[in-house]
């Protein structure tokens, strides 16, 4: 268990070092919303994987830890509009730049995203949709 948290930092630490956000467009005004396009990978099998990031304007709370930035790398069925959570990364500080405070690896089950929700615009993104 150890070891697997160690090489998730050790992970998480190189990807943000070399990562390019793009910063997205969206209607939630609490958060700035950026994807990676670097990361943008088809599988081959009619799926897609990016890294996307979560910025709070506000410290937020999860489970009593306090964290301003989430990293997420979520899957996209383009061709049924669905996708599903991979990983995410809990943050102290803001664009990802600090100690994780919580890091999940469990997928999520496929769920089309809701109208006007971030998850719909990184659906968009991923897509090549506008």
């Amino acid at each position: 268990m150890n070891k697997t948290l160690l090489l998730l930092s050790l992970f998480c630490a190189t990807t943000a070092a070399h990562a390019d956000w793009t910063r997205l467009e969206h209607a939630d005004k609490a958060l700035t919303l950026y994807a990676d396009m670097d990361t943008r990978k088809d599988s081959g099998h009619g799926t897609v994987t990016i890294w996307h990031l979560v910025d709070y304007h506000a410290a937020q709370n999860f489970e009593g830890k306090s964290f301003r930035s989430i990293k997420g790398q979520d899957e996209y069925d383009c061709a049924k509009g669905v996708s599903r959570e991979l990983m995410h990364l809990w943050h102290q500080d803001s664009m990802g730049n600090s100690q994780m405070v919580q890091a999940t690896y469990v997928p999520t089950a496929w769920l089309p995203p809701e109208t006007g929700d971030i998850k719909q615009v990184l659906m968009q993104t991923a897509c090549g949709k506008k």
